[in-house]
């Protein structure tokens, strides 16, 4: 509302004369009430303030189009923290940031009013107490911000142009500057809201804009893509497309036709591991208005080994309940043959015999041994575990390769990395077996002959012991890599695929752990974890 009532102004013009005693033929003098680092920190407390009415007072100057005017902004003490507007009209009256307007100094004017009243204040003409005031019109409203920030915005023209809407137009400006800083609170803490989530949130969070520009992309999404979020935000999508390649076409397909995908498998290798996740890639709405796309990393990694652990599993009892009456008919008729063979060795007299029947002795052990091997995968035995020396063990073993390697051009070498003696509870056959199988396969992996370096190593933090294994081999590929201790995956011509995942129950069954390294044309490392507790864990 504005103030007609004259008593206001009288009582104002009484102070002027006879309390501050102000000669109204002089322009009033302005005083700096601010240091020059007061008014710098009263500006940073107001910013926000100041931009965006700078924003309005465009707006309201092209609504006054060839009117001059001056927009001027206080503080709740009368100290001017920005001007603008018609320069002239400045230049007239001196009007500069950090000048006060209080009423001892300026006179009568609508700033001080305003802020003494708590009212919209407008102050015409003769209305002033100084007679270089007579010529402008001022109208002044007060604000109010969060935590009691407060002061004014005024308006000033001149007398002619003036107008009682003004006041009415001041006051609407400085409503919607309210509502704006409100609204930008509002956001702010939304904002806030939103980021805590994104960067909590163990799924990657990509967001794109209609134009494909990347708006949000949180700390998980790095990880799988190997972006970082300095690098991706405010660009477009398509500038990564190669990094973006397991799920760019995907988002492409949002933007250009709003299709929606949702647990999209995808496979990453993060960090020298396996990682796999369901990807959606979602069009955002605003209404009925496409605004984006939302895109989100959900980790399965460990559900998924579940379920192919499960499958596994499943193949492994049908393997089972196959083998067990495939073992049964198999074995039957081969203790008939090996008698029979016995006798039609001693009884014949073929130049070639002795060659053949070694051969087909040879050919039968060797079903035998698969046949053992399909079982042990299917239904592995429970080790029968006693005190052993694991040092003895190992040294035995290798001298009993040692003969094989020989044949190969292939020499082995043992490294003891501990000074102490090492008894463990293992099934001393069982992982005999084991390192047999791991040394003969390095040996035929260097058909060129080479070196096999075998490691024992003590692990006081894990509690383990680590047998290792490190041939000069061509190493694996990736892809056998991934699946090398399944049943029938093999890389050998003539071989079953059963050895290594004998080996893996084996360990599995001594609650050990067994592991792969390979580098391409460069060799392998077999490693063996067994916990070295001497007490029995059955």
């Amino acid at each position: 509302m504005m103030i007609t009532d004259s008593w206001y102004l009288l009582n104002s013009k009484y102070n002027c004369e006879n309390n501050y005693r102000l000669n109204p033929d002089i322009l009033p003098q302005q005083r700096h009430l601010l240091s020059p680092k007061e008014l710098e920190e009263k500006t940073k407390v107001y910013a926000n303030l100041i931009r965006l009415t700078d924003f309005f007072v465009r707006k309201l100057l092209f609504f006054l189009k060839d009117i001059p005017a001056v927009v001027i902004i206080t503080d709740d003490e009368c100290n001017v923290l920005k001007v603008m507007g018609n320069e002239d009209m400045r230049k007239n009256i001196e009007i500069k940031e950090g000048v006060s307007f209080q009423e001892q100094y300026t006179g009568t004017n609508s700033i001080y009013l305003c802020l003494n009243h708590n009212q919209p204040i407008q102050v015409k003409g003769k209305e002033h107490y100084h007679k270089a005031l007579y010529n402008y019109c001022c109208s002044s409203c007060k604000f109010t911000l969060e935590e009691g920030i407060s002061g004014t915005i005024t308006l000033m023209t001149k007398v002619e142009q003036s107008s009682a809407f003004h006041l009415g137009l001041v006051s609407s400006v400085t409503d919607a500057i309210e509502r704006e800083i409100e609204l930008n609170k509002k956001n702010k803490k939304l904002n806030l809201f939103n980021q805590v989530i994104l960067n909590s949130t163990k799924n990657g969070i990509i967001i794109i804009d209609h134009n494909g520009i990347i708006t949000d992309f949180n700390e998980a999404a790095e990880n799988y893509t190997g972006c970082t979020k300095n690098d991706v935000i405010g660009n477009h999508i398509y500038l990564f497309k190669d990094a973006f390649n397991k799920f760019f076409h995907y988002i492409e397909n949002v933007l250009t036709d709003n299709t929606k995908y949702e647990n999209i498998e995808l496979h990453f290798h993060i960090d020298k591991s396996n990682k796999v996740c369901l990807f959606d890639a979602l069009p955002i709405y605003d209404d009925d208005q496409f605004i984006g796309v939302f895109c989100q990393f959900r980790d399965i990694t460990d559900r998924y080994e579940l379920e192919q652990q499960v499958i596994a599993n499943e193949k492994l009892s049908i393997i089972g309940q196959l083998s067990a009456g495939l073992a049964h008919e198999i074995r039957n008729p081969l203790t008939p043959i090996s008698g029979f063979l016995q006798l039609l060795e001693k009884n014949c007299n073929c130049e070639n015999a002795n060659l053949y029947f070694k051969i087909i002795n040879e050919e039968l052990e060797r079903v035998k041994e698969l046949i053992n091997n399909f079982v042990l995968v299917s239904k592995p035995e429970a080790p029968c575990k006693s005190k052993v020396h694991i040092q003895t063990l190992l040294s035995e073993t290798i001298q009993f390769m040692k003969s094989e390697a020989i044949l190969h051009n292939v020499s082995i070498f043992f490294t003891d990395h501990n000074e102490e003696e090492i008894f463990i509870n293992i099934d001393k056959n069982q992982i005999k077996q084991v390192l047999i199988n791991l040394l003969q396969n390095a040996i035929e992996e260097m058909s060129g002959g080479g070196e096999i370096h075998v490691t024992l190593m003590k692990n006081n933090e894990t509690k383990q012991i680590e047998i290792s294994v490190i041939d000069q081999g061509s190493g694996v590929d990736e892809e056998v890599l991934a699946n090398i201790f399944k049943p029938f995956v093999t890389t050998k011509q003539s071989g079953t695929g059963l050895g290594l995942s004998v080996c893996h129950r084996i360990i599995k069954n001594h609650h050990g752990e067994i592991t792969v390294e390979t580098k391409k044309n460069e060799g392998s490392i077999f490693t063996i974890k067994l916990p070295f507790s001497v007490q029995e864990d059955n």
